[in-house]
């Protein structure tokens, strides 16, 4: 039955009810009871009624299935001074009320005096745009029990009495949902929602404030808490308490004085959850989330969180079973990010930023259970304090891991990741680390912590703030530090790896470590180990470092290594590279080794027991930063490559230096000597590689040149610079006997020490021979080639011009000739050294008359041009003698060239060349040269002009009747001069440079020929010539700082046979063959074709 409820309808129910109230006939409604079990009655009040209820009971009641009350902009008001604990509405076991743009309010001052009350499944509230209030202790806006529903829309609820709450639900199955809705509580200790005991509060687009209590609580097995869009604030408690039940929420916000949300148990035996997605937290003084029970968990999405007070964290775990998924959450917080103490945090992107002083973004610590984890993906981490760290783990059990995560921390001594404890894990995967305080480390780890860094970068650039700082505080205790993969470590003033205490392992694979010191990459550290103090109860004890390992392979380490304690060994594997110096001071470095595709570049003096070399040590060239080094080892084994830079010069040049100190140098190891800026020289003794001192010993084989030596000559196995041609000696030329030295000499019999049994030589015992490179003799060969090429006398260039006898006499004609001439010269020597040089060159020249003067009654005057090309090859051989033996050295020169020049010669008679005959010419050459040998090749360019002038004079001394009477004698005398200029030769170990030079050759002989009967035929006539030569250049080659001259053909004999003849009216023929024997032993020989035409 549906009644709408009028003061006639109120009278008639008066009359026929006894319990109805009379009163309700007045304009304002008294108490209205709607519970007749079997008469179902829906009343509906009239709007704008008020309903006022002074007195006790409830205002308005409506009780059992079927019964209801409804009411649009309606007044309820209940309870007074009277009536303390009077409700203003109830729905009880199944009864409903609907209310709209209506309010209650409860004015009683005692406990229980709630607003809306429904109890009992079925029973049900709905207030749409509905106000609220109460004013009791204990006396709720919205009070759900047992199974009853209220709905809220709208409207607002505020409660002013202590202990009370907005909304409170109770009992399994009980709901209250609230949309649009205000709630204020403003008494002391009072909630905004209070959920108990299995009960449901479902809350969209509300906005719940307390001024002194938690603002929310959900508590008990079942209950559960759903806040969409809600914010929440609490400006004196907790914003959410989660007591042994579960919260959603969904966008909103929550601010509090303490915790935001704090998952607890009262019962100690069921955790808490909280799901929370595309939120706002912050907390005053608290925690963001305090996920403190037992087996609580809580799941984060696209939440941020703000904890900035003094001890502000953004979220706190110190529970067995505790566990955080956080996923793109971003926690703003003054002392810790996140703080785990005994659960599982998985954390992906996100950022966790800390602002005070001695704060830490992430914080690991196993302090109950078995274990306590952190693993973080995509992650920015900051910290902006001193003494803060970006990333902590601690304690056995406790795991670390942060993968494409990035830290940077700002403060001093703020590190970037810590770890500490035995057991403890830290990994970090293609991460960044950033520091920028002083003294703040990349990485501090502790007493039996692993660590371990893959394709991660740590970069640090304070003062004083080392990449990794590795500290132990007992004896025996060991850290293990991973790198691999392509992580690096980048120093701006710190050490790469700082080891104190204890032992140490370090494992790099396919790692960089670039150190430096104040900002130098030439200064920078790699490893260091130092004591450590520990002080406990007032009493500081230095621990001492003990056993550190490097283990490095595929990797690329800049800094020294300096031990300062402990030992120290060090293993380079699969092309690792350690660039730095090896410095053992209060600490001992016991040992280093290379495999065979790893380097060691030594870039200061270094000292350590045994160096293992199968791959190459080098030494860094000499630079601003450090000249030459000494490398001091006790023992060496060799197998590998050792890379010395030596200033290759006399006995005082300085180099690297390997000292051998009382042990022994074993193996074969590759010398390759690295020239620094020397220019040559020839050594007396040699200059000292390896020196062994205090009974330090070295095999007789432990070092060979390498052939990757500054201008390695593989045939001799030696060094050659600038002329001169080193080996490396055991002993040198009467040093030391286990020393080793690089010599340009050697003095037969004045080894430092007996070795193998030398070929016999013919210099005496003592006699010092200086070994030159055959180049010397090359660039000399060609230059002596190119100013002979051309040169040739009046009768190379002409023929007879008999025609027919002696007595005939013959008018001018024109001629053009042609010569071919071809030879040899061999045993041209240099001053120094045992260099020979051997010359094969062949001339093809042309020329002809182009003018002629009759001179006299019988003389003639003839003028012509010339042209000529010409090859030259030269072949110079040093022979070098070696401590053990002696070699055969080559290099070759080759000389192509042009000439042009022209002619003079004036004949007294010019039919039967009797008598006085006078000769000139000028000439301009241009030649290429070529100069190989087994240090490579150069090619430049030389000239040469030359002028000459000859005269002679033919008579025929014997009687006209005496059977010699047609011989001629032709006495001749030539000077010649030739300027010669030529380009420099660059080799890869030397420079080849003459500049301009000028020489005189001068040539005296007699010509002895029969002249021919006049009217005879045709007929060959031989002829015999010999000569006096006679040179004064000095030929001679600069390299670098010295000068090798040759020892030139100063006087020499020649001899020449051939003949000459007509073949017809107009062809001359001229043949030759020559010979030359000089100062020096030097010899040649040749032989000429002349063809002469003339009309």
């Amino acid at each position: 039955m549906h009644l709408h409820l009028t003061p006639i309808m109120v009278g008639v129910l008066a009359a026929a009810v006894p319990w109805f109230p009379a009163a309700a006939l007045a304009a304002e409604l008294g108490q209205i009871n709607v519970s007749d079990p079997v008469v179902k009655t829906t009343l509906t009040l009239d709007s704008g009624s008020t309903v006022t209820h002074a007195g006790s009971g409830t205002a308005v009641n409506v009780s059992s299935v079927g019964n209801g009350v409804q009411g649009d902009s309606i007044r309820i008001t209940a309870g007074g001074a009277t009536a303390p604990n009077t409700v203003a509405v109830r729905a009880s076991l199944g009864g409903a009320v609907d209310l709209t743009n209506s309010s209650v309010s409860t004015l009683g001052a005692g406990q229980g005096a709630h607003a809306l009350y429904a109890s009992g499944a079925g029973s049900a509230i709905s207030a749409v745009d509905t106000d609220i209030s109460t004013r009791g202790s204990a006396s709720h806006g919205v009070y759900v029990l047992d199974g009853g529903k209220v709905a809220l829309e709208g409207g607002s609820v505020a409660v002013n009495g202590i202990i009370s709450s907005g909304l409170y639900a109770s009992g399994a199955n009980s709901l209250i949902t609230a949309k649009s809705l205000d709630i204020n509580a403003l008494g002391n200790n009072s909630y905004a929602v209070n959920v108990y005991g299995g009960a449901r509060a479902e809350l969209i687009d509300v906005n719940a404030a307390t001024s002194t209590g938690n603002a929310m609580t959900v508590g008990g097995a079942g209950s559960t808490l759903s806040l969409k869009d809600t914010d929440v604030t609490s400006s004196g408690g907790i914003g959410v308490r989660v007591d042994s039940a579960a919260m959603t929420m969904q966008g909103g916000s929550i601010a509090s004085a303490g915790d935001a949300v704090l998952l607890a148990t009262s019962t100690g035996s069921l955790g808490s959850s909280a799901v929370i997605r595309d939120a706002r937290l912050s907390a005053a003084n608290g925690y963001g989330v305090n996920i403190n029970a037992q087996g609580s968990s809580a799941t984060l999405e696209n939440v941020s969180i703000s904890a900035l007070g003094s001890w502000g964290t953004g979220v706190w775990l110190p529970s067995v079973g505790t566990s955080l998924v956080a996923r793109n959450v971003d926690i703003d917080s003054w002392s810790v990010g996140i703080d785990n103490r005994a659960g599982q945090v998985s954390m992906q992107g996100g950022s966790v930023e800390t602002r005070g002083a001695n704060a830490h973004g992430l914080y690991v610590s196993r302090e109950y259970g078995t274990t306590a984890t952190v693993a973080a993906t995509g992650t920015r981490i900051k910290t902006a304090g001193a003494g803060s760290v970006g990333a902590l783990v601690r304690m056995s059990g406790a795991s670390l891991s942060l993968t494409n995560a990035t830290v940077d921390t700002a403060g001093a001594t703020a590190y970037g990741l810590f770890a500490s404890g035995t057991s403890t894990e830290l990994t970090a995967t293609g991460s960044a680390i950033n520091t920028l305080g002083a003294d703040a480390s990349g990485l501090a780890m502790s007493n039996r912590t692993s660590v371990t860094l893959d394709s991660t970068l740590l970069k640090t650039q304070g003062n004083r703030a080392h990449g990794v700082w590795s500290y132990v505080t007992a004896t025996g205790i060991t850290n293990n530090l991973l790198l691999t993969n392509g992580t690096r470590i980048d120093t701006q003033d710190g050490v790469g790896l700082l080891a104190s205490g204890g032992d140490h392992n370090f494992t790099l694979s396919d790692t960089q470590a670039m150190t430096r010191t104040g900002g130098d990459d030439s200064a920078g550290v790699f490893l260091q180990t130092r004591a450590v103090n520990v002080t406990s109860g007032g009493v500081t004890t230095v621990i001492q470092t003990g056993q550190v390992q490097v283990d490095a392979s595929g990797s690329t380490m800049t800094g020294d290594v300096v031990a300062d304690s402990g030992t120290v060994d060090i293993r380079l594997r699969n092309a690792s590279v350690l660039t730095g110096a090896l410095v053992s001071r209060a600490g001992n470095i016991d040992s280093l080794s290379t495999d065979s595709a790893s380097i060691w570049n030594v870039r200061a003096d270094s000292t350590l027991d045994t160096l293992n070399n199968a791959g190459t040590v080098r030494f860094v060239a000499p630079n601003a930063h450090s000249g030459f080094k000494t490398l001091t080892v006790k023992d060496y084994v060799g197998g590998g490559t050792l890379v010395m830079n030596t200033q290759l010069g006399d006995d005082a040049s300085p180099s690297d230096k390997l000292v051998i100190d009382g042990g022994s140098a074993s193996g074969s190891t590759g010398m390759r000597v690295v020239n620094a800026g020397g220019s040559g020289g020839q050594t007396t003794r040699g200059i000292r590689l390896v020196e062994a001192i205090n009974g330090g010993t070295t095999a007789p084989d432990a070092f060979r040149l390498d052939p990757g030596s500054t201008g390695y000559r593989a045939s001799s196995d030696t060094v050659a610079l600038n002329g001169y041609d080193y080996s490396l000696a055991r002993g040198g030329a009467g040093g030391a006997a286990s020393d080793w030295y690089l010599t340009s000499t050697y003095t037969p019999g004045g080894e430092g020490e007996p070795g193998p049994e030398l070929p016999k030589s013919p210099e005496p015992g003592g006699s010092t021979i200086t070994n030159v490179s055959p180049e010397s003799g090359a660039y000399v060969g060609n230059r002596l080639a190119a100013e002979r090429m051309f040169m040739h006398g009046l009768r190379d260039r002409t023929a007879a011009r008999v025609p027919s006898g002696a007595g005939a006499k013959v008018g001018p004609g024109t001629a053009l000739w042609m010569r071919a001439q071809g030879g040899r010269n061999n045993d041209l020597r240099m001053t120094e050294g045992k260099v020979e040089v051997d010359t094969d060159g062949s001339v093809v020249q042309i020329g002809g008359d182009v003018l002629q003067a009759p001179l006299g009654e019988d003389g003639l005057v003839v003028a012509g041009v010339m042209a000529g090309y010409g090859d030259a090859r030269v072949r110079s051989t040093s022979r070098l003698t070696l401590p053990a033996r002696k070699v055969s050295a080559d290099a070759r020169g080759k000389v192509t060239g042009y000439a042009a020049g022209v002619y003079a010669s004036a004949y007294a008679n010019d039919a039967t060349r009797l008598g006085a005959y006078a000769d000139t010419w000028l000439q301009v050459g241009r030649y290429s040269n070529d100069i190989d040998s087994e240090l490579g090749s150069a090619r430049y360019r030389s000239n040469t002009w030359t002028a000459s002038v000859e005269t002679g004079y033919a008579f025929q001394p014997f009687a006209s009747d005496s059977a010699l009477a047609a011989m001629v004698v032709e006495p001749q005398v030539q000077l010649a001069y030739s300027q010669y200029g030529a380009k420099d030769a660059v080799l890869p170990s030397m420079k080849l440079e003459s500049g301009n030079a000028g020489s005189v050759h001068t040539r005296v002989g007699a010509r002895l020929y029969p002249l021919g009967k006049a009217g005879a035929e045709p007929a060959v006539h031989p002829f015999l010539e010999a000569n006096w030569l006679h040179g004064t250049g000095n030929p001679q080659v600069d390299i670098g700082s010295a000068t090798f001259g040759a020892e030139p053909l100063r006087n020499a004999a020649e001899l020449k046979l051939g003949a000459e003849g007509r073949v017809g009216e107009s062809l001359y023929i001229t043949g030759q063959v020559s010979g030359q024997m000089g100062s020096g032993n030097q010899r040649g020989y040749g032989g000429m074709l002349n063809v002469t035409y003339r009309w």
